[in-house]
């Protein structure tokens, strides 16, 4: 029988010019482990997804080769300037190997904390929903004109992975190139730019955050032990 695969896009082509270190940050190590293991482990380890591709800067890539070699079942592959460029070089990688129902699921390596639960049902909810992403809270609309606390809004930040079918992505995709459209934040927007696709969203998590500066890392230092996270 047919099975449909599903894959996992890993975006860490960007340069981590604001995290305040050495070294890039997908190579700076806590508890002995580069930073971008953690994202891949889970991804690899998690029985949702079928394989794995890492899309890498130039400048890292064979970096992120060494650093996979042998132990790591995943490919690597070149991604462009931008995150929205990057994201259909993967799209692109995929042409050969994705067929249009197969789910595709990309995600920010710099969300190195991501669950294994969350990622299996954010799957589970784009097998059954054509789409999925996770979102937080971020607080309260207020309306500058009347000086009024809007609770009837409300705003969320949408974290990554962010999922859906490899067709939809494609033509998405290649819509936004075709027209020379540029700059999208991330793989929602870029949906929603393309036809009005209005993504599927669950509860994200707290640890599910974007390592951007190295004092992010502090957060997981004072995280309750009994919390899955590293420290």
């Amino acid at each position: 029988s047919f099975i449909l695969k599903t894959y996992g896009v890993i975006l860490a082509a960007g340069e981590s010019r604001r995290f305040d270190a050495d070294v890039n940050k997908l190579f700076y190590k806590i508890k002995d482990k580069e930073l971008v293991l953690y994202p891949v482990e889970t991804f690899l380890n998690n029985k949702s997804i079928d394989e794995v591709v890492i899309v890498s800067s130039e400048s890292n890539k064979s970096a992120l080769e060494n650093l996979f070699k042998d132990k790591y079942k995943l490919t690597v592959i070149e991604g462009g300037s931008s995150r929205q460029e990057s994201e259909y070089c993967a799209i692109q990688y995929l042409k050969k190997i994705a067929t249009d129902d197969s789910i595709v699921a990309i995600h920010d390596a710099a969300r190195c904390f991501l669950s294994s639960e969350l990622l299996t049902n954010l799957v589970e909810t784009a097998k059954k929903y054509g789409s999925a992403a996770p979102y937080i809270d971020s607080g309260k609309f207020y309306n500058i004109s009347n000086n009024d606390l809007n609770i009837e809004k409300k705003i969320v930040d949408i974290q990554t992975p962010q999922i859906y079918k490899y067709k939809e992505l494609l033509d998405g995709y290649s819509h936004l190139s075709d027209k020379d459209i540029n700059n999208m934040v991330d793989t929602t927007e870029s949906m929603y730019n393309f036809n009005k696709f209005k993504t599927h969203v669950i509860k994200g998590e707290e640890n599910n955050l974007k390592i951007t500066y190295l004092s992010d890392l502090n957060l997981f230092k004072s995280v309750d032990k009994q919390l899955w996270i590293i420290y």
